[in-house]
């Protein structure tokens, strides 16, 4: 039976680019996300200073993951970090590795290039193997996420950076499909370099431009994905991190955290085993 962890976004009770990570006590979550059934929890770095700002020692914030045996622990979402010399960069990725060494999370996701500036590829393999190298040196790993819109939009752009040993990538389901990755693809990447898998669901077509549509995923199985498909690629592959739930939705959002984290991994236990 597969384990799962629940994304930040599924349970933080706000959508993505407002002015807090989450509108929910981290407790109140860390015990849904229990309750439900889920074995770990990405902590998205933005609540991580929420959390040292209200007051939170780095030894409570890891305390409330122990006390739910929340076993399963990473960080989320770093970008940026291909502005090399930013200081609003540098101190985000600081605040990332920060949250990850305070909960015991081996694994820090990021992102690549979101807003078309055209960045040549080897820079950016470039400023990618110097954030692992940086990551190396806190003992982390560093997750590269597939995204079509971005300058790693499918696999075979991802692998171009996969050279660094602590180096991996994130294959959201929603990127696959939105993405027109064929799942064959995916065999294509090493399974140890897959550091997490996240699933959600859409409609059969997207409701304008994907920078939009994203914001308004479905529970696992109520929309139109090949999930079946999509975990039977990755078993095949020899995949075996735990399935992230991540489900960004006004509605989602509009939840308790107790019914957010029951009705979101509920789903994917029905449809994904």
């Amino acid at each position: 039976m597969r384990e799962y962890m629940c994304s930040s976004h599924t349970i933080s009770g706000v959508m993505p680019g407002g002015p807090l990570a989450s509108r929910h006590a981290l407790g109140e979550r860390l015990a849904a996300c229990a309750a439900a059934g889920y074995s770990g929890y990405w902590l998205h770095f933005r609540d991580y200073l929420e959390q040292r700002a209200a007051g939170l020692s780095d030894e409570t914030i890891r305390g409330l993951f122990d006390r739910h045996a929340l076993r399963h622990r990473g960080v989320e979402f770093l970008t940026g970090w291909f502005f090399p010399g930013d200081s609003e960069a540098g101190a985000q990725e600081h605040a990332a590795f920060d949250a990850a060494n305070a909960i015991g999370a081996d694994v820090v996701n990021v992102g690549a290039d979101f807003g078309g500036r055209g960045i040549p590829r080897r820079d950016m393999v470039g400023h990618f193997a110097a954030l692992c190298a940086r990551a190396a040196d806190r003992g982390l790993k560093v997750a590269l996420e597939i995204v079509p819109w971005s300058d790693v939009p499918d696999v075979a752009a991802a692998l171009d950076f996969l050279e660094p040993a602590n180096a991996g990538l994130v294959i959201d389901c929603w990127h696959v499909f939105r993405g027109g990755v064929p799942l064959p693809e995916l065999a294509r990447i090493p399974p140890e370099r897959i550091l997490c898998v996240q699933v959600n669901d859409a409609e059969a077509q997207p409701a304008g431009p994907l920078v939009e549509d994203t914001l308004h995923r479905r529970l696992c199985g109520d929309g139109a994905f090949d999930l079946a498909g999509f975990a039977a690629a990755l078993d095949r592959a020899g995949v075996t991190v735990p399935y992230s739930v991540e489900i960004i939705s006004p509605g989602i959002a509009a939840m308790p955290p107790d019914e957010a984290a029951r009705a979101s991994f509920s789903a994917a236990r029905r449809v994904l085993g």
